[in-house]
């Protein structure tokens, strides 16, 4: 008979799950995976979202550079109250919608988020991969990637479909580039092109 000494096994059946948004579309994925786990486990949900200095992301509170005046606070619970009933409206069927806490905090991202899921002994923490909050997740240091080192419980990344995707205007200036580049390859192995071969043929 195997003993098992994981003790995430044994976690405290009222711990909450963390779902830490920036009203992104990874971080309605997480918080729709959230919601499936904690229908699976019967876990209470907690909604948070770190009010974060603007100088860490400009222009996030305000992005049509209007109402400057408007304390990010306000602005915050106007984001969240948005981002929610969009997602209650396109998810009527989940529970964990309906009855899930909400809370704000300031600070820096990062901190914030470990901090409160260490206040609030929860089991675990999802967040999106890459969100508004994060513009320098390609490189080291990204927000989920510091809350993810930082954490002492476990961290569930989550990553919306259609993240990323190339618009039609960058695809076909990928493929330009592309034919660019194979023609240049040519030249440098000095592969004829069809032209150039059918014009030797015919002459």
């Amino acid at each position: 008979m195997f003993e098992t000494t994981n003790a995430y096994l044994n976690v405290n059946v009222d711990a909450p799950i963390l779902v830490a948004t920036d009203f992104s579309e990874d971080s309605k994925v997480a918080l729709l995976w959230a919601c499936a786990f904690a229908d699976c486990t019967g876990a209470p949900l907690v909604l948070l979202h770190v009010v974060h200095d603007l100088a860490s992301n400009p222009g996030f509170y305000h992005p049509d550079k209007t109402d400057f005046l408007e304390p990010m606070q306000d602005v915050a619970e106007s984001m969240m109250e948005e981002f929610l009933t969009r997602m209650r409206s396109e998810y009527p069927e989940l529970a964990p919608l309906q009855t899930l806490a909400v809370q704000f905090v300031p600070g820096l991202p990062p901190s914030r988020i470990v901090e409160v899921s260490t206040l609030l002994k929860a089991r675990l923490i999802a967040m999106g991969c890459c969100g508004m909050t994060s513009h320098s997740h390609k490189r080291l240091g990204a927000v989920s990637e510091r809350v993810a080192e930082k954490s002492l419980i476990p961290v569930v990344l989550l990553k919306s479909e259609h993240q990323g995707a190339p618009s039609k205007k960058e695809l076909k200036k990928k493929e330009k580039r592309m034919k660019k580049d194979r023609r240049k390859l040519k030249e440098l192995l000095g592969v004829k092109g069809k032209a150039e071969r059918e014009g030797e043929v015919n002459g």
